[in-house]
């Protein structure tokens, strides 16, 4: 004979998933699902999103130049992913409040690939109209 408890708690599950906000039933949409979610890894853990940092930036350090108007930005870019890299470096001057005054795009290694482990030089010099409202730089990284 049957467990009736089991059913009832199939019914139930079934009931409840499709009223969830953010479900949807692959076989409406005849389309298979782009992403697996927790509801649909029976058994799993839910899962979550690691990115993996790709570079590390070490000694940043900006030379100004008030006669000038000039900030020279130098730092050594590494590549701490697992594999060989290619990109530019966004080189963003900040206020005080954190916003962004000037942003600067500059490509690391000449524009080639670099390898795991392998350090790079980077090295920018911008004219800036009023160097006293820099109060802090910061370096992203986008991978080409």
């Amino acid at each position: 004979m049957r467990n009736p408890g089991i059913a009832v708690a199939a019914i139930l599950l079934a009931a409840v998933t499709s009223f969830l906000p953010g479900s949807t039933d692959a076989r409406q949409n005849n389309a298979s699902p782009k992403h697996a979610t927790s509801r649909q890894q029976e058994g799993n853990l839910p899962s979550s999103t690691y990115k993996q940092q790709l570079i590390l930036v070490e000694d940043l350090a900006a030379d100004v130049n008030t006669d000038s108007g000039t900030i020279t930005i130098t730092a050594k870019i590494t590549n701490v992913s697992r594999a060989f890299i290619k990109g530019y470096a966004t080189v963003h001057l900040l206020s005080e409040e954190g916003k962004p005054l000037l942003s600067y795009e500059e490509d690391l290694n000449g524009g080639e690939m670099f390898a795991h482990g392998t350090s790079v030089d980077l090295e920018l010099t911008a004219k800036v109209r009023d160097i006293s409202k820099i109060a802090s730089i910061t370096v992203d990284f986008t991978q080409t």
